[in-house]
């Protein structure tokens, strides 16, 4: 009789792990609370952000060309980036008590204008802003007073990296 090593039979391959995804809360978000200032004061908003979508509000010209037979064309000819975020109303939160202070919450035009900063790894986003809707939604009396607010870009943002 034949001696056989069933041990390769019975272990198979080690299969490779899934790639990972990107986990949102790697990407940090901080605002300028001096934006008359000099130079910038980065305060983080992750201690109020539940969420955060992003949205490039794009400009698109549909056009329908003669040789096409009716068929139209559309080109992207602008856009503005736009953030929209929501979490929790925290009164002592630097990023919250600036975005819900009098003077910004009631103010208008240059009231409104400040800077943010998107970080990601290396990764920096950097551009004027306008804050806007910036809805506090009170609501049932047993729940968090959540706090929502669409940030418009200002301009094309700066791309770079940090080191």
């Amino acid at each position: 009789m034949k001696k056989m090593d069933l041990q390769i039979f019975a272990e198979p391959n080690l299969p490779k792990n899934p790639i990972t995804p990107e986990i949102n809360y790697e990407t940090e978000a901080f605002i300028n609370t001096t934006p008359s200032a000099e130079s910038p004061t980065w305060v983080t908003m992750a201690n109020l952000m539940t969420n955060m979508s992003q949205s490039l509000n794009e400009v698109i010209q549909q056009l329908s060309y003669y040789a096409d037979k009716g068929w139209g064309s559309s080109e992207v000819t602008g856009a503005q980036l736009t953030l929209t975020l929501t979490g929790s109303v925290k009164p002592g939160d630097k990023a919250c008590d600036y975005i819900l202070g009098d003077e910004v919450m009631y103010g208008l035009g240059e009231k409104r204008k400040t800077h943010m900063k998107l970080q990601k790894g290396n990764k920096v986003i950097l551009w004027p802003i306008t804050l806007a809707n910036i809805t506090p939604s009170y609501g049932d009396a047993n729940n968090i007073n959540s706090l929502t607010v669409t940030i418009h870009g200002n301009g094309r943002p700066e791309i770079g990296t940090v080191e």
